[in-house]
């Protein structure tokens, strides 16, 4: 598992735990405070209840009960002062039932005097409670999208003479909607709050996120920087030792070509030598100036005379690894601003790449194109293709899938192409295994 993938999983591990803890302590406070404000709000309705009961004449109670809740002055007396009240307190409803469950008064028209108080079979268990002489009050319920809580207190009728307390009624007490209305507020601030920490959460980790990339991406230049380093002092070394022998090897070409055209005998392979070996001298110059910034005097080029010359140098290589190079038609010029030698040092690295990723042999095609203002110059293989390399390291010098390697090629393809203003990619193929190496390079004159 790669670094950005650890981070990546440690992230997510992180922010799932901060959510679960802000999500588990909004709701333990709407909880708690929902439970806190459910009591206080039992408290009030017990204490207006258990206030006005005894306020109430249970003589009158039994007789109104008795006369199936037969209208009287006390008892509209008694429905003006509930009314009253339950504006007073902003209460829903203040109703006296009697043990049948008749209503005797209500404050409210949607109980009417004389029928069956059909609310109280909500509150079975409290109303039960309260005619036997308990004072109850009803857990809060939600009834259709409404929050709903009553207190339930006993009306007595004491009869002095038998010494008797008789429960003949039950006086209900309930909160208004407008009570609840904390709640509710309490509930979508949570989940603002949740949400709010919800989006603070994702902004932070896209910085971070952005943050590691940036790190990432300077700890890369870093390393870049330091293999460059490491390569200028390890050429720097070899540079004379180097240069000495191709100036022999290039001397006795050109004594070889005179001794041949005094012989009368014409051999272009001759004529490879020097310029071979001209080519290895801007190759370790090239390798020289891989770390610096040191500006190129170019030229306008033939792209596609550039790439039939790199192919023509590793031709015999390529026979004899049974592979077949197709290249473009090089009647129609493509111009382009660059070092030729330089570019054809890139062409040659990008067949041998292609080579090696085909073993048991096959064909190379090398493609010539014009994109808008850019010449487009693929090498398509059909070899093992980039899902086995670590393709963020491709292009890293020293860094090397093969055996042999050193780890240079592409760096420095990647290095030259750069700078004539072009780019250097690989990608998979998308048809079959292979791989597919696509240089850009902005065209010069007539073709720009």
């Amino acid at each position: 598992m790669t670094r950005r993938r650890q981070w990546f999983v440690w992230a997510v591990v992180a922010y799932a735990v901060i959510i679960a803890v802000v999500w588990f302590g909004l709701v333990n406070l709407y909880q708690a405070s929902r439970d806190r404000l459910d009591q206080a709000l039992g408290e009030r309705l017990l204490a207006v209840a258990t206030t006005l009961a005894p306020r109430i004449d249970g003589r009158l109670v039994s007789e109104a009960a008795a006369g199936a809740g037969k209208s009287s002055d006390e008892l509209q007396l008694l429905e003006t002062d509930f009314k009253s009240l339950r504006q007073d307190q902003a209460l829903a409803e203040i109703s006296l039932t009697s043990g049948e469950g008749i209503v005797l008064v209500a404050s409210n028209p949607s109980l009417q005097v004389g029928l069956p108080n059909d609310f109280l079979g909500l509150d079975t268990s409290e109303v039960d409670a309260a005619l036997a002489g308990v004072s109850t009050v009803t857990p809060l319920y939600d009834k259709g999208g409404t929050l709903q809580k009553s207190a339930h207190v006993p009306v007595y009728d004491f009869d002095t003479e038998f010494d008797i307390n008789e429960v003949v009624a039950v006086l209900t007490v309930s909160g208004n909607a407008d009570f609840f209305g904390s709640l509710q507020q309490l509930q979508r601030g949570a989940l603002a709050t949740g949400a709010v920490v919800l989006v603070v959460l994702v902004l932070m980790g896209v910085f971070l996120y952005r943050i590691n990339l940036s790190f990432a991406r300077y700890q890369e230049s870093i390393r870049r920087q330091e293999n460059l380093a490491a390569m200028g002092r390890m050429t720097a070394g070899i540079a004379h030792e180097i240069r000495n022998p191709l100036g022999i090897i290039r001397g006795a070409g050109e004594h070889l070509q005179r001794v041949l055209e005094k012989a009368g005998i014409e051999d272009p392979v001759a004529g490879f030598i020097p310029e071979e070996v001209d080519r290895l001298n801007h190759i370790l110059s090239g390798y020289l100036a891989f770390g610096s910034n040191r500006e190129l005097v170019m030229e306008p080029l033939d792209l596609g005379h550039c790439l039939h010359r790199g192919a023509k140098l590793i031709q015999d290589e390529m026979e004899k690894a049974g592979i077949s190079v197709s290249l473009p038609d090089a009647v129609n010029k493509v111009t382009v601003l660059g070092d030729p030698l330089r570019l054809q040092q890139v062409v040659l690295n990008l067949l041998i790449n292609a080579r090696d990723a085909m073993p048991h042999g096959g064909n190379i095609e090398v493609a010539l194109a014009c994109e808008n203002s850019n010449a487009l110059v693929t090498v398509t293989d059909e070899g093992c293709g980039l899902s086995q390399v670590a393709s963020d390291r491709l292009f890293e010098p020293f860094w090397t899938n093969k055996e042999k390697g050193s780890g240079l090629g592409l760096a420095m393809s990647r290095r030259i192409v750069e700078d004539m203003n072009g780019s250097l990619d690989l990608y998979e193929r998308v048809d079959r295994t292979g791989a597919v190496a696509e240089i850009s390079l902005p065209l010069h004159g007539e073709g720009s």
